[in-house]
Formats: C-alpha cells, structure tokens, sequence
C-alpha cells in the first residue's frame, strides 16, 4: 500500500484500491445472488475490515475503492479493461513450499497475465516507499529474448526520468571465454539508446548460474531501487514442467530487497 501510494501522489495518478471478496464455494448461483442482495457474504467480516483500512489510507487525491466478488484474476483483468490502468502494485508472501508452486499465487498470475506492467513488493523489500518515485539505482535483466526485453523501454525511461544508474544483467548457463563475456556485456550496453547513455551512464554485467540468485545477489550488491523484468507470456495449453520449478520472475519477487517491475509483451502496440 505505501508504494501504491508514492505511485499515486507521485505521478498525480487516481489510485483505485482493490478488495476481492470470495464467493460460497459450491453454492447454487441464486443463493450467491441471495446473499449479495442481502448484502452479506461469507468473508463479510473480513472484507468490512479491509476496507476500512483501505478507506483509512486513502490519499487526498483521486481516489476510488473498489469491492468485487469471485475469482481474483477474473475480476482484477475487468478491472484493468474497465478503469483502463496503467499499473497495478501487488505484495506478495513469497512463500516457496512445493504446494504453492504448484498450485501458483495469486502475484505470479497477475503479473504473468495482465496487459499493463505490475509492481510486485516481496516480504523482503525494505527502505523508505517513496523511493520508488526518486531512483537512484536501476537493475534490467535480460536473456535477450523478446519476452525479456519488452521491460527495456520502461527501465530506460526510468533511469531517465530519474537521472537514475542503470544496471543490465546477462546470465548465463555457465562459465564462458572473456572475449564471449566482453562481446556479451556490449550487446547490454548498446541496449541502450545513443541518447540515453549519459543520462543512465549504463553499466553491464555477465553473470552464470541460477537466473534468480544471480539476480538477487548482483541487486543486493548494487543496493539498486527497483529491479525491471519482462515476463513470458502464460503458456497456451497446460505445461507440467513449468509449474514443477518456481518462476525466475516469482524467485526474484519473493526474495528480492526491492520492488520487481515485470512487464508483459502484448500483442498490441502501447505507449
């Protein structure tokens, strides 16, 4: 909630804050109906009082909160058609036991999912929520997929708007020649537009090993403010694999000491 708000106050956005409420499991569609008419739902008590804190948080600007029923990416996807957002912030308990991979989180859907870039603050994010509004520090990293890349422009601008260092991160699957690691840190370089160089003074880094913790460490080392990620698209038919090890995306957000920027490539041009 505080980056959502720093978010808020600092690009003189509306902020619309969410609560989705859940339905009776199995219950036939005319006693759902009943109940909403009466006002009452089964996390009644629950929803009443986030609400209230969300109501007691509120900033003075546009504002508006929003209460909905029923599955949470069904109803958070209209909400980002309806009220055409343009971010969503999201925390997320990082947990990693082997039936949350399984059965996915709520964070991992929104950002794998959603058609508007998502800012994910993990349980091991620390320091002050309005620095997400004064970057000093920026880490994008990429395996040169076109996935991958479609977070660049946003941390490019970042850094720019920000007067922001820009950090870019390669890993590889294992130990590589100097001349591939030099060749590899100056594709990262030229990443950058001409005219963007002096303002982000881009740094390249050529790391292997797992993506996540190389991730991690190299942003824990750099003490960096937000770390800029583009995310896959969901798979079209059901991949067993997948849902067996744990997103690096997801790893990153769980761990990481900074918010996860992850942006989705869409089908459809944007701005």
């Amino acid at each position: 909630m505080p980056y959502a708000l720093a978010m808020a106050r600092g690009y003189g956005s509306k902020l619309y804050a969410v609560h989705i409420g859940s339905e009776p499991l199995g219950a036939p569609s005319s006693v759902r109906e009943g109940l909403a008419a009466l006002g009452a739902t089964p996390d009644m008590e629950n929803s009443a009082a986030a609400m209230a804190m969300l109501q007691s948080q509120m900033p003075h600007g546009p504002y508006e909160i929003l209460f909905r029923t029923g599955d949470v990416w069904t109803e958070i996807s209209n909400i980002i058609d309806e009220k055409e957002i343009d971010l969503i912030v999201t925390g997320t308990h990082g947990r990693n036991k082997v039936g949350k991979l399984l059965a996915g989180s709520v964070a991992e859907t929104i950002f794998r999912h959603a058609s508007c870039p998502v800012l994910t603050v993990g349980p091991a994010v620390s320091g002050e929520a309005d620095s997400i509004v004064d970057l000093h520090e920026i880490l994008f990293a990429t395996d040169f997929s076109s996935e991958s890349l479609a977070g660049l422009p946003y941390a490019v601008s970042l850094a720019e708007q920000d007067g922001a260092r820009l950090y870019l991160l390669h890993v590889t699957e294992g130990p590589i020649e100097r001349s591939a690691e030099m060749l590899l840190k100056s594709q990262l370089e030229h990443l950058v537009p001409e005219t963007a160089r002096l303002t982000c003074e881009p740094r390249a880094f050529v790391q292997n090993g797992a993506p996540a913790q190389a991730i991690l460490d190299l942003a824990d080392e750099l003490a960096v403010d937000l770390i800029v990620m583009g995310v896959r698209r969901p798979p079209s038919y059901f991949e067993a694999s997948r849902h067996l090890r744990m997103a690096t995306a997801y790893a990153v957000a769980s761990r990481a000491v900074c918010p996860l920027l992850t942006i989705r490539p869409l089908d459809r041009t944007t701005t």
